[in-house]
């Protein structure tokens, strides 16, 4: 006999596939898991031509990503995406995937002595939120979002200055005017913009580049004149002056 097409189901197909995944959503909004799961495949394996199969594929994400398991709820976001890339929860399962990528940074990152390590997982998570915000500007949770992308920036950032004042106090000074450079312009944006602006024309003067400096200096003045860290720069620019 040939397989049905999923046009062709009959409305009680239909119905029961609708009863048996709202049956599988009661269980998992009560965080019974284990039930939720099984429930939900079988949603999947009994419908799987319904509309109801991808939205079961989903939760079992959602669940993954619940119990914090962020590396095997991306490998199902990716999944879903991938597997049902025009719908219309693909913005969910994206932003779900980003935060993930976001939720793997360690703990031990928010120590102070976070900018000393290594920062691949910060750099994969950038990369997968800002992916997610372009793709999905009106998308869920963009504005929390886009304070993930902003954090992830400045984590990055930090690491750089981290490396670049470790140059500094070695007196290899070109060293690290090229990786406070490097922060500034590959993440430009991020809350530490004014931090690395004025590392960079801090070193600038050590190595005798007034004139560069100055600049530096001038563009925080006119570009940031709010930020509490503008009144060194001022500083640097009175005495840049007074030795003319």
């Amino acid at each position: 006999m040939a397989r049905q097409a999923p046009g062709d189901r009959p409305a009680w197909h239909t119905e029961n596939a609708k009863r048996a995944y709202e049956d599988a959503l009661l269980v998992y909004k009560d965080k019974d898991y284990l039930d939720a799961s099984t429930r939900f495949r079988e949603v999947r394996r009994k419908f799987a031509f319904s509309e109801y199969a991808p939205l079961a594929q989903l939760r079992l994400a959602d669940i993954e990503f619940d119990q914090e398991k962020w590396i095997e709820s991306i490998s199902a976001y990716k999944g879903f995406v991938r597997e049902n890339p025009k719908h219309r929860e693909s913005a969910w399962a994206r932003m779900r995937i980003a935060r993930g990528y976001y939720n793997q940074i360690s703990d031990a990152l928010l120590l102070p002595d976070q900018a000393e390590r290594d920062q691949s997982a910060v750099k994969e998570a950038a990369r997968e939120i800002l992916s997610y915000v372009e793709d999905y500007p009106d998308g869920p949770q963009v504005a929390q979002m886009k304070d993930l992308y902003a954090d992830a920036l400045a984590r990055l950032v930090a690491h750089e200055l981290y490396i670049a004042r470790f140059y500094q106090k070695k007196g290899k000074l070109d060293a690290a005017l090229a990786r406070v450079s490097y922060a500034v312009t590959k993440y430009k944006g991020s809350r530490k913009d004014v931090e690395a602006l004025v590392l960079q024309g801090e070193i600038l003067l050590m190595l005798k580049r007034k004139s560069e400096a100055r600049g530096t200096f001038q563009y925080i003045v006119t570009k940031y004149p709010n930020d509490p860290r503008t009144d060194q720069a001022k500083k640097y620019l009175a005495e840049i002056d007074a030795t003319h």
